[in-house]
């Protein structure tokens, strides 16, 4: 499949110093009557691995598949290096052009050619030196042996196929690699080593990466930007620090880790802190969004360590409803005022009455109504 975005010319586009890697602007993608993306806005800069995040259906594939060229979008512009692939109505750089590298979750490798020739394999159908040393420096910065180079596809373990397609990906220092849930068909651990690979050689080789994916863990090890897309939506696009603790949206809060949201009134909003009052009619302080607008609904968006369950003196009475054991300690289910649950960790698994209170400086405030579009690009 890697094949299908190569032939035997150089990349016919040059690029212009100080531009992103990538830049995607107003991008829209329909499929008949049905809007898969919509106004997608980002900007990933040359050198950086960044991952996107969402769930099944939410276009994530769609919008690699537009930037490849495999595509072709109603509106917007997709830029690489500074130079344009696709303008609405204008420019359609084919795929074979664009100087990409692809990674599919399945590893796509020829299976009639030995290792080292599927590595190889971009070189010779651009018309490029053929580099065997640099094709087994790559092998070996993956952990492949030197004695696997000459064996075939089906003679390695799934996770070393993948690991090949990598290498084969950027062999010829591309543009952009894309990686489309590179490591979902393999195992956990095999999943964890090969995270290690792809973050190691990446920043080594200097090559701009945009990585799809639905596992939130992934993609804050990964990235060193992560997006959110929900129903053909850019929600954010941020630091994943940012993204993590102020996130844009309900939305990205829950595709970036676990969360629970109280609903809450504004009261007023001052430096970054919004005083709110919660369903009990009791009123706090918490970091908020500066969106927030007094006087109207807002959602407290609340992580496990947001909050302590184990202090004497916790300011509010739940109801602790469940609780499992999670990383050395207890993740337990809240009832809090009634009906809403919280998540909190505890030392305890114990279940029944339990105090609770939120940690000074913790949780975060955002409007009820928030936008399902966040067009801000870094």
């Amino acid at each position: 499949m890697v094949a299908e975005l190569q032939v035997k010319s150089r990349p016919a586009i040059a690029a212009v110093p100080n531009e992103p890697a990538l830049s995607v602007q107003g991008l829209n993608v329909r499929f008949g009557a049905q809007t898969v993306l919509s106004n997608v806005q980002m900007d990933l800069e040359d050198g950086r691995y960044a991952c996107l995040l969402g769930e099944s259906g939410s276009g994530k594939s769609t919008l690699l598949a537009a930037i490849a060229g495999l595509i072709k979008p109603r509106a917007g512009s997709i830029r690489l290096r500074g130079q344009h692939v696709f303008t609405a109505g204008g420019i359609q750089i084919p795929p074979e052009k664009r100087g990409i590298g692809m990674v599919f979750q399945d590893a796509a490798l020829w299976p009639h050619l030995r290792v080292i020739d599927n590595v190889l394999f971009p070189l010779r159908a651009q018309g490029l030196p053929v580099d065997r040393e640099r094709a087994m420096l790559l092998l070996e910065k993956m952990n492949i042996p030197a004695t696997a180079a000459k064996r075939k596809p089906h003679e390695l373990s799934g996770g070393q196929r993948q690991r090949v397609a990598i290498a084969r990906a950027i062999i010829a220092r591309p543009r952009l690699v894309l990686l489309d849930e590179p490591l979902s068909a393999v195992d956990q651990g095999v999943r964890e080593e090969i995270r290690y690979f792809l973050r190691t050689l990446f920043r080594e080789e200097g090559i701009a990466a945009l990585h799809v994916t639905h596992d939130p863990s992934e993609a804050f090890y990964l990235g060193q930007h992560v997006g959110v897309l929900h129903s053909g939506h850019l929600e954010q696009w941020d630091q994943p620090e940012k993204l993590f603790r102020f996130p844009a949206s309900e939305n990205v809060a829950r595709l970036s880790g676990s969360v629970r949201s109280l609903p809450v009134k504004i009261i007023q909003y001052q430096g970054g802190k919004a005083e709110v009052a919660l369903a009990n009619g009791q009123k706090i302080w918490v970091p908020g969004a500066d969106t927030l607008r007094e006087g109207k609904p807002g959602l407290l968006l609340l992580r496990p360590g947001d909050i302590d369950c184990d202090g004497p003196e916790a300011a509010f009475a739940g109801e602790a409803i469940h609780s499992h054991w999670s990383d050395g300690r207890y993740l337990v289910h809240l009832q809090a005022f009634g009906q809403h649950e919280l998540l909190s960790y505890s030392q305890q698994s114990s279940l029944g009455p339990r105090h609770w209170q939120i940690y000074p400086n913790h949780g975060w405030c955002i409007p009820a109504e928030t936008s399902a579009t966040q067009e801000k690009t870094l």
